[in-house]
């Protein structure tokens, strides 16, 4: 009885460890993205990157977007919603764009 509750135990720890890295990525990780924007469905120009490590919750990005890439797993795309910031580029500033965003690594901190 006491090596199954052993066996048991194991599987369990195992369970919840495979659980944990499975939860997406957190802030503090470091995520290499694809990503591409879009205003009005039209992709503008200095909105796209390759393969761009990125640490989440550094603030490197807009407000809205480093926030909704947490949770994101490997592999996974999703489409991220937001309105650029009043004082952004003129171009740009207050406008509601779309950027398509795939996760390529999750580099746990």
């Amino acid at each position: 009885m006491k090596k199954f509750m052993s066996a048991v135990a194991i599987c369990g720890a195992m369970f919840l460890t495979a659980c944990d890295s499975n939860a997406g990525a957190q802030n503090g990780d470091t995520v290499v993205i694809d990503f591409a924007g879009f205003m009005d469905g039209v992709q503008f120009e200095g909105g796209t990157a390759t393969n761009f490590p990125l640490v989440l919750g550094s603030g490197q990005f807009v407000p809205g977007f480093e926030e909704q890439v947490v949770g994101m797993e490997q592999g996974e795309t999703r489409n991220i919603n937001i309105t650029f910031p009043d004082n952004y580029y003129p171009e740009l500033a207050g406008k509601d764009v779309v950027f398509t965003v795939t996760v390529n690594e999750i580099v746990k901190q």
